[in-house]
C-alpha cells in the first residue's frame, strides 16, 4: 500500500481499539516473550552487527569492480564500462507501479532499454521486486507484475476479535500472502538469482533490527547460492519478507534470532555512494586500478510513490493528523536520501572528472487512486498500466545528476564571481 494508505491503516485501527479498551486485555498474551539482552550482549551485537555489514558492504564493492575489470580487459583496457545500479523503493501495494514499469522498459525504443544491471537493491515492496529485476529477463519482469496485478482479497487477514491485544505481534497476519510470494519466487527463479550472482552481479534488500534500530542488508544473490547448496529456499523468502514487514501492520520475521522489520523504517532507498568511505565502490576503484579514469556510474532509481502527499482536508482529531503525518515524514526522507545520492554524484563529478549520472522516476503527483482501500486489484491494475506507459518511454526518467548538470551550476555560479568589480 502506498505511505498514506499504511499508515491510515494503522491509526483506523488504532482509533478502534481506544473504543474497545485494550488496556484490561494486554495480559492475554499471544505471541512468545524474547529474552532480554544486557547492555554488554547488546554492545557485543552491535559491534558484530557493523562488523558483518562492513564485510558485506566490502565484499560488494569488491565484487563489482571485479567484474567490471574482467569486462574490460575482454574488450578495451583504457574504457571501462558502465556500472548500472537500479535501486527500487517501498510503497507496499503501489509496488505495481514498479513491477509495470519493468515490463515497459523492456519495451522502450532500442538503446532505452533495461541495461544489464550490475547491483539491484530493494526495500519493502522493492524487496519483493528486486530479485525479478535481478535476473532482468521480459519473462522475470511479466512474473512480477503478475504477482502484482492480481492481489487476493486474503492476502492480509485481521488477527480476528482481539487483533488489537497489545500482545500481539502485529494487527494482521499474512499467510497467504507468504504462499503467493512463494509461488512467484519459486526454486526456479531463486537458482536463477544464483546464476546472475554467480556473474558477479549484486541483489541485496533492507530491513530493519528491531532491537538495535539499525538497517540490515543481506547480499540475497549469495544467500541463493546457498540456497542451491541447502535446499532451504525459504530463506530467501523470508529475508524479503523481513523487509517487506510493515511495522505494526504486518508481522515481524525472526531470523538468526534477530527480529526484523521494513527497512523504509530506516532507509526507503538503499543506495550508497559515499566518496569517503574505504568500502565503498569509487576507493576500491582508486585502490585497484591507480592512475585510471573512474568507471561511469549510472544510477536508476525506481520510486514507488508520488513526491508530494496527495491534498485532503485534516480534522481536529489523532487518527486524522497522525495519518499524513507520517507518510510526509518518510516521504520527505526519502527525497532526502535521493537529493543526497545526486549530491554527492555531482561532487564527484566536479572533484574527480567522473561521469556519474542519477535518474529517477515516480507516480505522477496528479495520478490518483482509482478506488479506496487497501490491495485493490482496480487500484494495482491501473498502477502497472501506468507503470508499464511511463517505462516504454524514456522521457519518464527525471536526470538528478550528471557531468552537464555540474556544467551548468558552473555556468551560473562562476561568471558571476568571476565579474570584474564595479567602481
Amino acid at each position: 500500500m502506498s505511505f498514506s494508505a499504511r499508515f491510515k491503516c494503522i491509526t483506523r485501527i488504532a482509533a478502534r481499539v481506544c473504543g474497545v479498551g485494550a488496556i484490561l486485555l494486554a495480559g492475554c498474551a499471544s505471541e512468545p516473550w524474547r529474552k532480554t539482552l544486557t547492555e554488554e550482549e547488546f554492545k557485543a551485537r552491535t559491534e558484530a552487527a557493523k562488523a558483518d555489514q562492513l564485510a558485506a558492504m566490502t565484499d560488494a564493492s569488491k565484487h563489482i569492480i571485479d567484474r567490471v575489470t574482467k569486462e574490460m580487459e575482454a574488450n578495451d583496457p583504457s574504457n571501462p564500462p558502465d556500472i548500472h545500479f537500479l535501486a527500487i523503493s517501498g510503497g507496499g501495494d503501489w509496488g505495481a507501479f514498479g513491477s509495470g514499469f519493468l515490463v515497459g522498459w523492456g519495451e522502450a525504443p532500442e538503446g532505452s532499454r533495461r541495461p544489464n544491471f550490475d547491483v539491484v537493491t530493494g526495500v519493502s515492496t522493492g524487496a519483493l521486486l528486486a530479485p525479478f529485476a535481478f535476473v532482468n529477463t521480459d519473462e522475470s519482469c511479466a512474473r512480477v507484475d503478475k504477482f502484482y496485478r492480481n492481489p487476493a482479497s486474503d492476502w492480509v487477514e485481521s488477527r480476528g476479535m482481539f487483533f488489537f491485544l497489545p500482545s500481539n505481534s502485529s494487527f494482521m497476519v499474512i499467510p497467504n500472502l507468504e504462499k503467493a510470494v512463494g509461488v512467484a519466487m519459486d526454486k526456479e527463479m531463486i537458482e536463477q538469482v544464483a546464476a546472475n550472482a554467480r556473474d558477479g552481479k549484486i541483489l541485496a534488500v533492507s530491513a530493519t533490527d528491531l532491537d538495535l534500530g539499525m538497517q540490515h542488508f543481506w547480499n540475497l544473490g549469495a544467500a541463493a547460492e546457498q540456497a542451491e547448496k541447502t535446499g532451504d529456499f525459504e530463506r530467501v523468502r523470508r529475508m524479503m519478507l523481513a523487509s517487506a514487514a510493515i511495522p505494526v501492520a504486518f508481522p515481524p520475521v525472526e531470523i538468526d534470532g534477530v527480529l526484523y522489520a521494513d527497512g523504509g523504517v530506516t532507509a526507503n532507498v538503499f543506495l550508497r555512494l559515499d566518496p569517503r568511505s574505504p568500502v565503498g565502490i569509487i576507493q576500491t576503484w582508486k585502490r585497484m586500478h591507480p592512475g585510471k579514469p573512474l568507471p561511469k556510474v549510472r544510477f536508476w532509481i525506481i520510486l514507488n510513490n508520488q513526491t508530494t502527499q496527495t491534498p485532503s482536508t485534516v480534522q481536529r482529531r489523532w487518527p486524522a493528523i497522525l495519518g499524513p503525518s507520517i507518510p510526509t515524514s518518510i516521504r520527505s526522507a526519502t527525497l532526502s536520501e535521493i537529493r543526497w545520492i545526486a549530491a554527492q554524484a555531482d561532487f564527484i563529478n566536479a572533484t574527480m572528472n567522473a561521469d556519474i549520472e542519477v535518474r529517477m522516476v515516480s507516480i505522477p503527483d496528479a495520478w490518483r487512486v482509482p478506488v479506496p482501500g487497501d490491495f485493490k486489484d482496480e487500484t494495482m491494475r491501473a498502477l502497472s498500466d501506468l507503470g508499464r506507459k511511463m517505462g516504454a518511454d524514456p522521457a519518464s526518467w527525471q536526470l538528478l545528476a550528471s557531468p552537464a548538470t555540474v556544467r551548468d551550476l558552473r555556468s551560473q555560479v562562476v561568471p558571476e564571481l568571476d565579474a570584474p568589480v564595479m567602481k
